[in-house]
């Protein structure tokens, strides 16, 4: 199988300016308060200006940077593009829209999200019950809700948007990008392919050197975003091959059924994984996701690496082939079913 092909070096975390598409799209990068340290954002031309893909974390740093940015453009930013709600991609959506009365373009159930799922203070019943049913004890409940303070979106949300629907297309200056909806990395992410200039605005649908998050979330703990996402994958990597991958994170690429192949495999070989370890003894969601990700840097990558468990016992739950029953703790857990 071809190996992918990365055309270009990252820039640093400090809004310098790479054209990635000379004349039509530019790249920089912002920083990240986590493992994952950097988001990727792209300026797609437009016909008085530039069209913003995706806006960066609501913090200090970032904001400070844009403020350096936007002097620099030669033209102004015409437009936001979200590709979906987490708060890398939406959180300076409200500040940016704001300050440059422009209008902000999202699909409606990730606009809707972003509105909602703005404090991670883990205060009502059913958060609460999403932890200790993956195993965490209330003390280590009270502190995670702690540490995720960090990530609280500071800026107010954007009050209005205008929608983007899977299917459809958005004229962008001289091009027309078809949009791309998916499932199981969040509600409705939308990806923008060209077929014109053979790009795809990827998001965090498709990525080249690791793997979009795919996890049961708090709000919807009955879930099964694996299969959704592995759906949404299949339909991403029917687009040709030889398409430019602008990501949201790490490197673009060439090569994107290539790696739509590679992502599919590594889910299909961490369900084995997971499925091997339920062998070994039952645990609970805290336990195999302990020893399924050994590296975790921040109480979000807790998080994450919970969630991501869930969403693959979830897959092998509905194929019945592991089961789950509920502790005294009130806590679950999963064992190998029985033939």
């Amino acid at each position: 199988m071809a190996a992918l092909r990365y055309p270009f070096e990252a820039p640093a975390c400090n809004g310098e300016l790479v054209d990635v598409v000379p004349g039509h799209i530019k790249w920089l990068r912002m920083p990240l308060p986590m493992a994952l340290n950097h988001i990727n954002l792209y300026l797609v031309r437009d016909d008085t200006g530039w069209r913003l893909i995706d806006t960066g974390f609501d913090n200090a740093m970032t904001r400070g940077l844009w403020e350096q940015i936007l002097p620099r453009l030669g033209a102004s930013i015409t437009g936001i593009v979200c590709t979906h709600h987490h708060g890398d991609h939406s959180g300076l959506a409200g500040w940016l829209t704001e300050k440059l009365r422009v209008p902000l373009y999202m699909s409606r159930a990730e606009y809707f999200a972003m509105r909602l799922l703005r404090d991670p203070a883990l205060e009502s019943w059913e958060e609460r019950a999403y932890f200790r049913r993956a195993g965490l004890t209330e003390e280590q409940i009270g502190e995670l809700s702690q540490a995720l303070q960090l990530f609280i979106n500071r800026s107010p949300p954007a009050r209005a948007y205008r929608r983007l629907r899977d299917g459809e297309s958005l004229v962008i200056g001289d091009h027309e990008w078809q949009l791309r909806g998916g499932e199981g990395h969040s509600p409705e992410h939308i990806s923008l392919y060209s077929r014109e200039l053979g790009v795809l605005l990827s998001g965090d649908q498709l990525l080249g050197r690791i793997s979009p998050n795919v996890g049961v979330l708090p709000f919807e703990p009955e879930a099964n975003p694996l299969k959704d996402w592995l759906i949404s994958l299949k339909r991403i990597g029917e687009l040709p091959e030889e398409t430019l991958v602008l990501p949201a994170h790490e490197l673009p690429f060439h090569g994107l059924r290539t790696r739509a192949d590679e992502l599919q495999r590594h889910h299909l070989g961490v369900l084995e994984r997971v499925r091997a370890l339920c062998t070994e003894r039952p645990d609970s969601i805290l336990g195999l996701s302990r020893r399924l990700f050994s590296v975790r840097r921040s109480a979000l990558d807790g998080v994450l690496a919970i969630g991501e468990t869930m969403a693959h016992l979830a897959y092998l739950l509905e194929q019945g082939r592991v089961q789950r029953a509920l502790t005294a703790q009130d806590c679950y857990e999963y064992r190998v079913s029985e033939a």
